[in-house]
């Protein structure tokens, strides 16, 4: 009796032993899902229209069409480069920046930047360049140099408010510029958000890139030079998310020049370039 009940549990034993014949395994309790594939690029397309082109808080003209291309490359854990390239011209030459109201002047403006950047869990800090060409009758006329800066960023949170700021040397024209923003996002739909946001700039001896004792212009902001702050501008963004890839985000916004500004020889009349201003605009940006 004992040698067969052990020859029964070796049988069976053995039987719980021989593969499964194929096609009939059953399926496992917890399946591990494939890992999804990465083609994202890490580069964003964009292309923008502006009612006024408000640059460090001043009015360089009306009907600004831009595009530009970005991306960011991670270097090691915690650390990326991150990098830009823009160009902007005024439609129509409606400038704001001429002289005595000289109006109708050509501008562009291309610029190319690149940071290092370093996420340090509360605050992450940046380092920088950024190539600026100033092209057209602006340049010309107005006496403009090109931009060479070197840049130092801080960005961080507060709670639901974000915080940026930089600290920016532009040694061609001689002067830095520092500016603070702050920005939250308040999301409405799954789709569509409102981003509140104000800048304050601050700046010493700020010309704005003018060359000094150069053009109409020049000679003026030589004796003009801002040292104090430049421009609150506050406003409204409303990102919307057409799809996974693509973002269209249209915007309202008030720029209000300081004492600094308001001081310079060429301000006064409405549309002036240091005048208040409610302007707006809108960018499409596609992920790639």
């Amino acid at each position: 009796m004992k040698l067969n009940a052990l020859l029964k549990t070796l049988g069976f034993l053995a039987l719980a032993a021989t593969p499964v014949v194929a096609g009939t395994a059953p399926a496992p309790k917890n399946p591990i899902a494939p890992a999804p594939v990465n083609d994202d690029l890490g580069i964003t397309a964009s292309l923008g229209y502006d009612t006024n082109y408000v640059w460090r808080g001043m009015n360089f003209g009306q009907h600004w069409v831009r595009g530009g291309v970005n991306g960011s490359l991670l270097l090691v854990e915690g650390t990326s480069l991150n990098w830009d390239a823009q160009y902007g011209s005024l439609a129509g030459d409606q400038d704001t920046g001429m002289p005595q109201g000289g109006g109708n002047a050509s501008f562009q403006r291309a610029e190319v930047g690149a940071a290092l950047a370093r996420d340090f869990g509360p605050a992450t800090l940046s380092l920088g360049y950024r190539y600026y060409r100033n092209m057209g009758v602006l340049n010309t006329t107005g006496g403009m140099n090109d931009g060479q800066e070197v840049q130092l960023g801080l960005a961080t949170a507060l709670g639901p408010i974000n915080i940026k700021s930089s600290a920016n040397y532009d040694f061609v024209n001689s002067y830095y510029y520092f500016d603070l923003t702050a920005s939250s996002t308040i999301a409405i739909t799954d789709s569509i958000s409102v981003v509140p946001y104000a800048t304050i700039g601050y700046g010493h001896n700020m010309n704005w890139q003018f060359a000094k004792n150069d053009g109409v212009a020049g000679g003026l902001w030589n004796r003009n030079n801002v040292t104090s702050f430049t421009a609150v501008t506050a406003g409204l963004q409303f990102p919307i998310k057409l799809n996974s890839r693509a973002t269209l985000t249209p915007y309202i916004a008030i720029n209000a020049p300081l004492s600094g500004m308001q001081n310079l020889p060429l301000s006064g009349s409405p549309d002036n370039y240091v005048s208040t201003l409610v302007y707006g605009g809108v960018t499409l940006s596609v992920r790639f």
